[in-house]
């Protein structure tokens, strides 16, 4: 088998789809297997206009080798128009070795933040673990139609493996291995986003939609109307 390289992984022009002046946030979700049914590492790299979160690159695979991950990294941080992400946020709950090797190789380039998932925040005077911290500011994102995701039809599906349960973010697993791991990493990257920059809300009371609230803006995002009230079930169209 052929090693993997960063070509192998990245679309063609990618660069192309930034918008110069406006922040980027980066999640990484980090695996360390390479068979065929194990779970992915995931990336993407999301910019904020306005009030509105654009996923500019989602990408996933598959390796053994901690350096074609740092490889991609530092493909991934060469941004056109000047742009430099505002952070990158490793989720570090199952590799908290890798992942802190990675903080103290990429905090020169770039600020890292290693974000356990279990840990708590206090928001509006409510504890959440980070895992449900971060699944809510996706969530939230996606209700008030402001996460505009790729059309592509494995992002769908990847999103599609979670569903919430009891308050709290739950994942499918598919028989490619896949595990929402694209999921993780958006949230972490809207989460680079929004940590620091001032108050974030995370409804933490709205545990049981994933339906759209009654904002009166048009729909962007193509995946917002696939998205319905389930609670305890996988998303479905």
């Amino acid at each position: 088998m052929n090693p993997l390289s960063i070509y192998d992984v990245f679309p063609k022009d990618w660069r192309d789809v930034f918008t110069p002046g406006h922040p980027v946030g980066m999640g990484l979700d980090l695996a360390t297997t390479e068979k065929k049914t194990s779970n992915p590492s995931a990336l993407t790299l999301t910019q904020k206009l306005s009030q509105d979160f654009y996923a500019r690159l989602i990408i996933r695979w598959k390796t053994a080798d901690p350096e074609v991950t740092e490889a991609i990294l530092r493909h991934a941080l060469d941004l056109p128009h000047g742009l430099k992400p505002r952070r990158l946020s490793i989720d570090a709950t199952n590799e908290r070795l890798w992942a802190t090797q990675l903080r103290k190789k990429f905090i020169g380039l770039v600020p890292v933040t290693l974000v356990i998932s279990s840990e708590s925040i206090i928001i509006q005077g409510e504890s959440l673990s980070y895992k449900q911290y971060t699944g809510n500011l996706l969530v939230n994102a996606v209700e008030e139609n402001r996460l505009i995701l790729p059309p592509e039809s494995w992002v769908s599906t990847d999103f599609r493996l979670v569903k919430r349960d009891r308050g709290t973010f739950v994942a499918e697993i598919d028989k490619g291995g896949n595990h929402a791991d694209t999921f993780d990493s958006t949230k972490l990257s809207i989460l680079s986003l929004v940590d620091g920059s001032g108050p974030a809300i995370a409804d933490a009371a709205n545990v049981g939609s994933f339906g759209p609230r009654s904002s009166g803006r048009k729909v962007k995002n193509p995946y917002a109307r696939q998205f319905e009230k389930r609670r305890g079930r996988s998303l479905t169209a």
